[in-house]
């Protein structure tokens, strides 16, 4: 596997449903399905901010996203139209830092009219060769935006020079020559992916050169089509489990940006809804590099936990530069996933940020961490706390900065720290980043009224309320206050700096609970965060009898975050049918043992940390990993009740694959031929397994929750890909809180 032809190109992506029709449900959580809001910044309780920013940055040509019309903007990746005016104004003017850049652009050999491309045949990661494209990518590329700057036609005819040189040259690309006996490694996917987006940079800037013919266009995008972009759009509809974030990054990147470039809409659809793990109704599987993924762990204060923090700060840092190249390129063609899950992709970032920072004495930071498996090693193979043994100072930091706080107003100190240290560095690590992002990303500092917070979330973990929240640009602290309604009066609670992690944690006594946060700074006090309602008194969340009477079939009744009750349905799937119920002329939802199943709408489990799940279950026979109960984004981050899993009836939950699942489990399997009433409890990390209204299991050990995990796909006896449970199932319910024994035990009445 160590050519570019071994990875055909992937044309059809099959029919795609009308990606208008998949409407962000902002009221339950839910998944975003495409066409993706514009802006960024506001959770769902945050809809006034929410407007603002949808307004804010965004071009009327790319009002339409690129996801939903498949029309692209030209210049429409790093760099757009708008972007070169607004930095030729700048230079002009000879403000700082564009006129310091610029100089430096100018001074660079890479942008000399004396070079000359050096193509090649074969490009191969384990040899010098790949040191050719890399310095021939660079000098296309500088070529380019001191064309675009200066209007100076010579330099339009020594990028193109460089184009062309490649595109009737360049056949093949891999790791290793073809007969070598060295060892393939298989990195010439991060090949593919890397440099085939930042060979789209430079050409997409020169396409509208009319110096550049449309035959000698059109040979150039063949050459990224025949020789990149089958590696990585291959690499992206197979998803590996034991690949790390940034394998699966530079093949969004490449993968999105010769999408763009080549106009290609399947292509650019495909990086989009693989990044957000949007699966189009389907059930798919998303690897490391898709965000829900990439941020392993949400930790308090938005602090998002980056998939390779575990292993070095190089490979986090990557993750930062390449994401940050994906998310502006998506932005730039109206679609954001910088604000996906409520700026998950600015939680990481955040976290790789302080990972890399020193304190005033010159020590690392304390980092919070989830324990996590290592991808592509045994189950054993755990990593415990952030590697922090070397800070990275990669020049990944611009676009993400310019982005959330300079476009959008949103605090980012972690960020805004990093950016002057790495600015000096405008290297390109090896050929992992596009050159002069200080040049292209920089953006006037944001000067608009400070802010309210946003993003506001109150999940209950271990019987307490855990604020968390965005800050504002502008904030000197925070205000955080509670109410017994959503419509006050509020009571001041904490006062939380600027400079300290924006979260608060409430004892609050066991009650439904409204709570708002307040940005205060020298230019006044901001309006208040929207409410966010937390319950801390065991709740029901759902209610699901499935017991065929009065006509309610599959309905249930669903209590949602917001506080509001609504009916929900389930559907049955695969040969699901009607079985004899538990009680006297009722019914129970039966399953084949085949695939039959019942699926569930997502954002049942929309928020919760603490949480109960019960159900009945009567068992004809028992197969091995099948499921009474499934929910996730997919399966690598999910839950499950299986029957017959290890030794025992098991309740397992993992955010990384099997391989780091953590568990209760009984000492025997799920009794067969009888209802048998089973229960989950999780309250902090203690997980509690219930049958029949008897703790059997129980386990301290338990860090993930549903809130980690999501519920995209949900399904009542079976799962991902195991027969489906053989029996019949009823009653299903799901508590906001960890009931206690004696609760647990009065659900079987």
């Amino acid at each position: 596997m160590n050519v570019s032809k071994t990875f055909p190109e992937r044309t059809d992506l099959g029919q795609l449903p009308d990606p208008a029709r998949r409407a962000l449900s902002l009221g339950l959580g839910l998944l975003p399905m495409f066409p993706l809001l514009s802006g960024c910044g506001a959770g769902a309780e945050d809809t006034g901010q929410s407007a603002q920013a949808r307004g804010q940055g965004r071009s009327p040509s790319a009002s339409v996203p690129g996801s939903v019309s498949g029309v692209f903007r030209h210049p429409g990746l790093l760099v757009t139209d708008d972007d070169f005016a607004r930095i030729r104004e700048h230079i002009k003017a000879g403000q700082q830092p564009w006129t310091g850049w610029w100089n430096k652009l100018c001074a660079d050999r890479a942008a000399s009219l004396d070079g000359k491309p050096n193509p090649l045949a074969g490009v191969y990661r384990a040899d010098s060769s790949k040191f050719a494209m890399y310095r021939d990518i660079q000098r296309a590329w500088c070529l380019a935006l001191r064309w675009r700057l200066s209007d100076d036609t010579r330099y339009a005819d020594k990028a193109v020079e460089t184009l062309d040189a490649w595109a009737n040259t360049l056949k093949v690309i891999g790791t290793v020559p073809e007969g070598s006996t060295a060892h393939d490694d298989h990195t010439f996917i991060l090949l593919a992916g890397m440099q085939g987006h930042q060979w789209a940079q430079a050409g997409e800037i020169m396409r509208g050169y009319p110096g550049w013919p449309p035959e000698r266009l059109a040979r150039f995008q063949e050459m990224l089509t025949s020789v990149f972009v089958g590696i990585s759009s291959r690499f992206l509809s197979g998803p590996h489990p034991g690949s790390h974030a940034n394998w699966d990054m530079a093949s969004l990147c490449g993968t999105l940006a010769i999408g763009v470039f080549c106009d290609r809409p399947d292509l650019y659809r495909q990086a989009c809804d693989y990044y957000a793990a949007n699966n189009r109704g389907k059930l798919t599987m998303f690897g490391n590099g898709s965000i829900v993924h990439a941020v392993y762990f949400m930790h308090p204060g938005h602090f998002g936990q980056w998939q390779e923090s575990g292993r070095d700060q190089g490979h986090s840092t990557l993750g930062m530069s390449l994401g940050g190249d994906l998310l502006e390129m998506a932005w730039s063609q109206g679609d954001d996933l910088y604000g996906l899950y409520d700026n998950r992709f600015l939680a990481g970032a955040e976290y790789v940020a302080r990972s890399n920072l020193l304190d005033e004495n010159g020590n690392t930071y304390p980092m919070p961490y989830a324990r996590e498996q290592n991808p592509p090693e045994p189950h054993t193979s755990l990593w415990t706390e952030v590697n922090q043994s070397f800070q990275h100072k990669r020049n990944a930091w611009e676009p993400i900065y310019n982005h959330y706080v300079n476009r959008m107003g949103l605090a980012a100190p972690n960020v805004a720290r990093m950016v002057p240290l790495c600015e000096p560095n405008y290297g390109s690590s090896g050929g992992d980043d596009v050159v002069f992002p200080t040049l292209v990303h920089r953006r006037p500092a944001y000067a608009g009224p400070m802010k309210p917070p946003s993003g506001l979330t109150a999940p209950v973990r271990d019987g307490r309320a855990v604020l968390s929240w965005w800050g504002s640009v502008g904030a000197t602290s925070y205000v955080v206050r509670r109410s017994a309604s959503a419509d006050g009066p509020f009571t001041d609670l904490a006062t939380v700096a600027a400079n300290e992690l924006l979260t608060h944690t409430d004892a609050a006594p066991r009650s439904t609970w409204f709570y708002q946060v307040t940005a205060l700074g020298s230019g006044g006090t901001s309006a208040s965060s929207g409410s966010v309602r937390a319950s801390v008194s065991g709740e029901t969340r759902l209610s699901m009898p499935l017991n065929g009477m009065n006509g309610t079939g599959t309905a249930g009744t669903l209590l949602t975050p917001a506080g509001s009750r609504t009916t929900i349905e389930g559907t049955l799937l695969d040969g699901a049918t009607w079985g004899e119920g538990r009680l006297n002329n009722d019914k129970a939802v039966a399953f084949d043992g085949k695939a039959a199943g019942l699926q569930l709408p997502p954002g049942i489990f929309s928020g919760l940390d603490d949480f109960t799940v019960s159900l009945w279950a009567y068992a004809n026979s028992l197969r091995w990993d099948s499921c009474l109960f499934f929910a996730g984004h997919d399966g690598f981050s999910s839950m499950r009740i299986a029957p017959k899993a290890g030794q025992g009836l098991r309740f397992g939950i993992c955010g990384a694959g099997h391989n780091d699942e953590q568990v209760v489990e009984a000492p025997g399997f799920l009794p067969i031929r009888r209802w048998v009433h089973v229960a989950v409890t999780l309250q902090g990390s203690t997980g509690r397994l219930y049958v029949d209204g008897t703790e059997v299991a129980s386990s301290d050990a338990i860090l993930l929750s549903p809130r980690q995990v999501g519920d995209q796909v949900a399904f009542l006896g079976r799962n991902w890909g195991h027969p489906s449970f053989d029996g019949r199932i009823q009653d299903f319910r799901v508590h906001a809180g960890a009931l206690s024994a004696a609760e647990v035990a009065a659900l079987m009445q």
